[in-house]
């Protein structure tokens, strides 16, 4: 079952009317889309974070504005991370029926065999542009890197795609690798002599 957010139209007023609704609870955002006009709205800020942690940033969810319910997908929203508050946030108005351009999560799954040997995982990419239906939007794409060993690398080409989905970002990005470990307190050769010599020198 999709999501759904209510909103209410606002006014273009100045920054201050912006503030107010902040301090009411309200984020200010804009609903536009394909032949239509941008409006302008306000949506309760509980209710989107509650709609973002439950998937609502890369998958299709129901706009309630007017009397009238449109898909939409959230095209932006901008955050107070020192406040942990939501500022503003874009709804794209969608037709079911016609392909859109959006990023989803990239997640890692197993544990590496190089990782069990020592080595050190290292998730180089945590986005991926996608071109889908907007009801094939996948939350997330896995990849599963289990079967990487020491000093293997993996690409966007080794990810599985579901039926209908499209990869737009580049498959020969690296995605993942496992590297040697870094054994701490060791340097070069000439660091080693030296430290040699320095203690031959004291006991001599």
């Amino acid at each position: 079952m999709a999501l759904t957010i209510q909103a209410q139209r606002r006014e273009a007023r100045p920054k201050a009317l912006k503030t107010k609704l902040r301090k009411q609870g309200r984020v200010p955002g804009v609903f536009y889309g394909k032949g239509k006009d941008p409006q302008l709205l306000h949506v309760d800020e509980l209710q989107l974070a509650r709609c973002l942690q439950q998937g609502a940033a890369t998958s299709v969810i129901q706009l309630q504005l007017d009397d009238q319910t449109y898909p939409v997908i959230i095209r932006e929203w901008q955050r107070d991370e020192l406040k942990d508050k939501l500022l503003h946030v874009d709804f794209y108005a969608v037709e079911m029926d016609e392909p859109i351009d959006t990023e989803v999560p990239l997640v890692l799954k197993g544990e590496p065999k190089g990782v069990k040997e020592g080595g050190v995982l290292q998730h180089q990419l945590h986005e991926v542009e996608i071109r889908a239906l907007p009801d094939r939007i996948p939350e997330v794409l896995t990849l599963d890197v289990s079967g990487l060993e020491i000093g293997d690398t993996v690409t966007l080409q080794a990810v599985k795609l579901p039926e209908g989905v499209k990869l737009l970002s580049d498959p020969d990005e690296v995605v993942a690798a496992v590297t040697r470990p870094q054994v701490a307190g060791t340097d070069d050769g000439e660091s080693e002599a030296e430290t040699t010599a320095e203690t031959e020198t004291v006991n001599s």
